[in-house]
């Protein structure tokens, strides 16, 4: 295979900015949950741009890899890229492999706990307006009865 150790140098050299990323988006998560918690709505919405950035910046570099992984022709898997690269007495694969995945990890943790976070905000936020429209202020009907205006009691009768 001419030219191996040339393409697994510049391997290295994407895999290493996907991890640079993949930090960075760990670190936005991370924000990204703070922000959440405070309600603060314009630091959501600036760690949701940048998330967003760093998520296309990952995309790009997913692409320039698997150039560089089909020029190879070797396998897809970083398993099979580690062996490859072994063979060619590169040995920092391996460990790569290593962190790509501890840093996968950290951000599903980190997305899933915001994506529950939101979820609650929005349950929430509907328990709040069920309660604001059960509390509607009386009015009168025609023939002089007080009668809910528009809204829902506090019970629910169907229950």
């Amino acid at each position: 295979m001419d030219g191996a150790p040339a393409r697994l140098e510049a391997l290295l050299v994407v895999l290493l900015a996907q991890e640079e990323t993949l930090g960075a988006l760990v670190e936005a998560a991370w924000e990204e949950e703070r922000a959440l918690v405070r309600s603060d709505y314009p630091a959501i919405e600036a760690v949701s741009a940048r998330m967003q950035a760093l998520a296309d910046r990952l995309d790009h570099l997913d692409r320039s890899r698997s150039a560089i992984v089909t020029e190879l022709g070797a396998g897809e898997t970083l398993t099979e890229l580690a062996t490859l690269a072994d063979h060619h007495g590169m040995d920092s694969f391996g460990a790569l492999q290593k962190r790509l995945l501890a840093q996968a990890s950290a951000l599903r943790t980190a997305q899933e706990r915001n994506a529950r976070l939101i979820l609650s905000a929005v349950r929430l936020r509907e328990r709040w307006y069920g309660l604001l429209a059960g509390l509607a202020a009386p009015t009168y009907g025609a023939a002089g009865r007080q009668a809910m205006g528009g809204g829902h009691g506090l019970v629910s009768k169907s229950a």
